[in-house]
């Protein structure tokens, strides 16, 4: 997954209002009543490592039990981070849930005596830095908007405001998608992302042995005929899964306003 990387002068001697200009048309469209959860959190994303200095990201929410799920990443490389995480107990995406605060570490190295596993896994996916900012309903933090980057300078003031900007687009998502059919409260909406999110992890694979290209491939194939379409990324994930579609128009480009700019 690409990032945006370093920024042009005259961006920053606009204070970075370009940024933000540009960013405008992708936060409507996380609030789209119509998407689901795993399409609204998928924008947000998008939006992270198109519109600031992050590599990759992704977003953990707290189910039933209270317990953090995977529900969106940009690649494979930030699913590996993120599941460390959930998987050794350890790193940004939880001190950010426990604790309700920003986590800022532009090198985990500096970390590695207390996230010893994190670490090492970061390293193994060529990432340095983390940033993670929580999402909350109303007080209550229910997981978090967790960035992950190849360097370590860090982020810069306008790229920290764009990531709160972010994870409170994605909370307002989740508020507004209980005003359409469906999932009625939080806990529902987890559990149904997680569902769909299983389907996309099922597409990934087939289409990646069908098409002979890698998951992250896959999995741009699939979001991209998602978007032309006007449909899920659900929706094109179970035509791959159930009908054995290739999706062999997705690898030419399709019109995304949320992606002009």
């Amino acid at each position: 997954m690409g990032t945006n990387g370093d920024h042009t002068d005259d961006e920053q001697a606009n204070g970075g209002r370009d940024r933000f200009d540009r960013m405008a048309p992708a936060l409507a469209a996380v609030l789209d009543p119509t998407l689901d959860v795993l399409d609204a959190m998928d924008r947000v994303i998008d939006a992270c490592v198109r519109f600031t200095s992050a590599t990759e990201a992704g977003i953990v929410l707290a189910d039933a039990d209270g317990a953090l799920q995977v529900i969106a990443s940009t690649s494979e490389r930030s699913s590996e981070a993120e599941e460390a995480q959930l998987g050794t107990d350890e790193g940004s995406c939880l001190d950010c849930y426990r604790t309700g605060d920003t986590i800022d570490v532009p090198d985990v190295a500096t970390h590695e005596a207390v996230w010893p596993t994190f670490v090492q896994t970061m390293r193994e996916q060529g990432l340095c830095g983390t940033f993670a900012e929580p999402i909350r309903l109303r007080r209550t933090t229910i997981g978090s908007l967790c960035v992950f980057a190849e360097h370590d300078r860090g982020h810069d003031d306008r790229d920290v405001v764009l990531i709160q900007l972010l994870a409170d687009a994605a909370s307002a998502a989740l508020v507004r998608q209980r005003s359409t059919p469906g999932p009625s409260t939080f806990e529902e909406q987890v559990a149904d992302a997680l569902d769909a999110r299983m389907t996309l992890e099922q597409a990934k694979g087939a289409l990646a042995h069908r098409r002979g290209v890698r998951m992250d491939e896959a999995f741009q194939l699939l979001r991209a005929s998602a978007r032309r379409a006007g449909r899920s990324i659900r929706e094109v994930a179970e035509d791959v899964v159930r009908r054995g579609a290739d999706l062999a128009g997705a690898d030419r480009a399709g019109g995304d306003p949320a992606n002009a700019g």
